[in-house]
């Protein structure tokens, strides 16, 4: 990145950055690259204006945030036995020892960047992952970056068996580039002079994003911003436009049908849904309905979320959940859920992702019924069900469902999310119009009679939480991060109330002995119901604090729109609110199981 006032920053995607500044800029920094006074002895000035001689205090004084699962100290420790027991088993340079060698691929640069730090933290890496080449190749290959930049030449030291790097169709790896000069949209006369290592483009080729291609397949710049040959974008949220292959740019205005804005969401054009209320079940006990009444109901039973029970001129529907038998020192999840509507019961079954079924035939995902009137398919971690007439339903296939109907159902529903009139005092109605006395009750005359099942649970299965662990689950590292008001999830408190899901996060702690999983489960339901309403949540998990698994050829993303990237392409009408999960990488795309090459979708 550089600016037009002299400011170079550089990231190499791993762990390498670097930012250069002009002399101007002497006396006026500060941070952890120092004050750039000329002098190096108080370099470690903190934010309070004192200098320091602890790093850690150095470093704590200048960070900015607290992010969950990170501490402010290395948990691994790499001792300097097991660091010495690494060196002497490197051989023929195939290690750290070839930044040092005499007479070895980076000797003309020892004169001009010192190569015993780079040294020491390769030997700290590779003990932190023995055995493995990337605790040492991205030291050794920043040292060869450090060196080029300071105009020396090195020797080749990459090899077929040592710190490999695979280049891309229509390019090779050299170890002196001008990757810069052979990319697409670039101005060549502001390339860098010096070269670098890295993959090239052949003869005729150029780097268009990550792909070489044939020069005369280079995309277009619209507004300083590159774009690939072919690919649509949104400039603004009123403009749709296409690179065309000549390398202009097409444009043509964009609005929703009632003539109003829209909104991109990974880079989907989307327009705002009619007013619409959602009801949430999740969690071992929790229920808010649709009018945002909030309450507990311990039972095991199957039980109508909502249905239609009054108007004529609404398409009725049935939603049912089936919640998990009780076992001690676990949550009571929900086990399937049901959708009636349209003439057929389509069935959703806990961990069961792939597939919906259908009157009993089972359907792999996306299901799309009768042109549209119904369609399932994967959104983020779960599944989606979404009817032409604005019934959505988001199930986890873990504990958490959501059903969202719109305004125009007012006043014709009923069952555990309430009969949705805007009040929330008479949410406990039964199908005589009577009000239960407690949510037991409602919860038992709201249960279907499929299968034997408990209203309530027993004492020895449901403990009580002492106040002893109430006060340790609200803290920030456990249940607490879901009402920190500087937390991640502060943008969304006044639009979706935390307080139900913090209790139901300390229930499910409770019952299961602070298992890490519920933990993370019950984020990740907020999470879900925040995205929902559109709020933009922070950044909350890391790679030791809840991190989510993806398949190959794909990456977590917090906010992702998945339905927009798969093969079943505009057959499905994606919602307008992304969601978090796995995001397929470019040039493949989602099948319903896993991310493919878009060539080797299905039918």
């Amino acid at each position: 990145v550089e600016t037009n006032f002299g400011l170079v920053v550089t990231y190499d995607w791993y762990s390498h950055v670097t930012a250069t500044v002009p002399s101007g800029f002497a006396n006026a920094l500060c941070g952890l690259c120092g004050n750039y006074n000329g002098a190096a002895s108080d370099d470690m000035m903190m934010r309070n204006n004192h200098v320091t001689s602890d790093p850690g205090a150095f470093g704590n004084s200048w960070k900015v945030t607290d992010v969950p699962g990170c501490g402010e100290r290395s948990t691994v420790e790499c001792s300097s036995t097991a660091a010495s027991s690494r060196l002497q088993q490197e051989v023929s340079g195939m290690g750290c020892e070839i930044i040092l060698e005499t007479d070895g691929p980076f000797r003309a640069c020892h004169g001009h960047v010192d190569a015993q730090q780079y040294f020491q933290s390769c030997s700290h890496d590779s003990c932190l992952f023995p055995d493995q080449e990337e605790g040492m190749c991205p030291i050794i290959a920043l040292y060869a970056t450090t060196c080029q930049a300071a105009g020396v030449s090195i020797g080749r030291w990459r090899t077929d068996n040592f710190c490999y790097i695979p280049c891309p169709s229509n390019s090779s790896y050299e170890l002196c580039s001008h990757t810069c000069q052979h990319t697409c949209g670039t101005d060549s006369a502001m390339c860098p002079g010096r070269c670098r290592e890295g993959c090239t483009c052949q003869d005729g080729f150029m780097l268009s994003g990550d792909e070489c291609v044939p020069r005369s397949h280079c995309g277009c710049s619209h507004h300083g911003v590159y774009y690939k040959e072919g690919e649509t974008f949104h400039p603004t949220e009123q403009e749709m436009c296409q690179c065309l292959s000549s390398g202009t740019v097409e444009c043509q205005n964009t609005t929703c049908p009632d003539g109003g804005p829209g909104k991109v969401i990974s880079g989907v054009f989307q327009c705002p849904l009619q007013a619409s209320s959602t009801c949430v079940a999740t969690g071992d006990r929790t229920y808010v309905t649709f009018d945002g009444m909030a309450f507990n109901i311990t039972g095991t039973c199957s039980y109508i979320l909502t249905q239609t029970c009054t108007g004529d001129n609404v398409t009725s529907f049935i939603v049912t959940i089936q919640k998990e038998a009780r076992q001690k020192g676990k949550v009571s999840g929900i086990k399937a859920l049901s959708v009636e509507v349209y003439g057929v019961t389509l069935t959703l079954k806990q961990g069961r992702g792939e597939d919906v079924m259908v009157d009993s035939i089972s359907h792999h995902l996306p299901t799309i019924l009768s042109k549209g009137q119904v369609q399932v398919y994967i959104h983020g971690t779960g599944v989606l069900l979404r009817t032409d007439f604005g019934l959505v339903v988001h199930y986890d296939l873990v504990q958490h469902v959501m059903v969202t109907v719109p305004q125009t159902y007012m006043g014709h529903v009923c069952g555990l999310c309430g009969n949705y009139n805007g009040q929330r005092n008479d949410d406990f109605q039964l199908s005589s119009g009577r009000l239960a006395p407690d949510a037991t009750a409602f919860g038992s005359a709201w249960k279907t009679m499929d299968t034997p099942c408990d209203d309530t649970c027993a004492n020895d299965q449901c403990p009580t939480c002492t106040e002893e662990k109430v006060a340790v689950l609200q803290k920030p590292n456990y249940c607490g991060l879901l009402t920190a008001p500087e937390g991640p999830f502060g943008s969304c408190h006044r639009v979706i109330d935390p307080i139900p899901y913090s209790q139901s996060c300390i229930h499910d702690l409770c019952m299961t002995g602070g298992d890490t999983h519920v933990l993370c489960q019950n984020i990740q339901s907020y999470v879900t119901v925040c995205q929902d309403a559109g709020v933009t949540v922070g950044t909350w998990r890391t790679p030791s604090f809840c991190p989510l698994a993806c398949p190959a050829n794909s990456t977590y993303s917090l906010c992702t729109n998945t339905c927009a990237n798969t093969c079943a392409r505009n057959a499905t009408t994606c919602p307008q609110t992304c969601t978090e999960g796995c995001q397929c990488h470019l040039g493949f795309v989602f099948d319903g199981h896993r991310c493919v090459p878009e060539e080797h979708c299905g039918c």
